[in-house]
């Protein structure tokens, strides 16, 4: 498609309010802008625009990784001389000033936005290093009562940053912190070491539910962070009996929908859970046996004919 100059302002300016409001993807922008030809006469061209943003795009992600790294090293080597009220004034105010920064990041274009929301999911990490560097120093708690002040807040703020930019980064850091808040919620409550890992079984259940309903969207990397979530809450409850046969059972329900709706990233988690759910199941029901390794063998058979077939249904349609 081929616009003249003002219909091309015009038309990018419309994508990028839509992508402001949370109606489209980074991604589909991207694809959008990629549909509109800017005239040659008016602007330089498109792939040297696009070409452009993405250096300086991964410059700055580059640039913030050294600078972290850099903070790290002086950190841990003068770590102890700063005291307490010091050690609270750095990571705090790494926190506010990566927050800060995130805010100043321009978010009308898919880089501005795809750097915003990393500069924001940082600022979530450093307020939840925070919160449990003040729990454990002020308020003097200690093991999960840390996780629930630490991750509680992170999630507030992770919300907060979810409305502000609806984008899949902040929805995954808040339903992480969501997640390790139901973890240590239940740990404060029980001294079973299970069932921490069903509550966060529970979470990624509730949250499959609602991507699954397209309440919260986009659908299908909904759907899979969610399915990883509760992997991991069920990985978390063995190796008991009951842990084992809920892990089991979520791996094959993974697996099932994932060929049913003909989803590879889906496939993909389930996988990875049945690699790591599998081995502990065998040594634990069928230690020393020949048995074993060949369930292993015709489970994995199984999961490649899965992703080839449905590789080739979604090829089809």
């Amino acid at each position: 498609m081929r616009a003249s100059g003002s219909d091309w302002r015009s038309t990018s300016r419309l994508i990028d309010h839509w992508l402001a409001e949370g109606l489209i993807t980074p991604a589909q922008a991207d694809r959008m802008h990629h549909e509109v030809d800017r005239p040659a006469a008016d602007s330089p061209p498109a792939d040297t625009h696009r070409s452009t943003s993405l250096v300086v795009e991964a410059l700055a992600y580059l640039g913030g990784v050294i600078v972290l790294v850099a903070a790290g090293l002086i950190s841990a080597q003068y770590w102890r001389a700063l005291g307490d009220a010091g050690q609270l004034a750095v990571v705090g105010g790494a926190a506010a000033a990566l927050l800060l920064a995130g805010g100043l990041v321009p978010s009308r274009s898919a880089p501005g936005v795809r750097l915003r929301s990393v500069v924001w999911l940082l600022a979530t990490a450093g307020a939840g290093a925070f919160l449990a560097l003040f729990a454990d120093i002020v308020l003097e708690f200690d093991g999960s009562a840390i996780g629930v002040v630490a991750g509680g807040g992170a999630a507030l703020l992770a919300l907060v940053l979810w409305w502000r930019l609806p984008v899949m980064t902040q929805q995954a850091t808040f339903f992480v912190a969501t997640m390790v808040t139901a973890g240590a919620l239940v740990a404060q409550l029980t001294s079973n070491p299970q069932l921490p890992g069903l509550a966060v079984w529970g979470t990624g259940a509730i949250w499959f539910l609602l991507g699954w309903r397209g309440t919260v969207k986009p659908r299908r990397p909904v759907q899979a962070l969610a399915a990883a979530a509760t992997l991991i809450g069920a990985l978390m409850t063995l190796p008991t009996d009951a842990g084992m046969v809920l892990a089991l059972c979520t791996v094959v329900a993974v697996v099932v929908l994932a060929v049913v709706v003909r989803d590879l990233l889906l496939l993909a988690v389930g996988a990875l859970g049945a690699l790591n759910t599998l081995p502990v199941v065998v040594n634990e029901w069928f230690p020393g046996e020949l048995a074993a390794p060949l369930v292993l063998l015709v489970v994995g058979a199984l999961l490649v004919t899965a992703a080839v077939y449905t590789a080739k249904r979604g090829n089809r349609e």
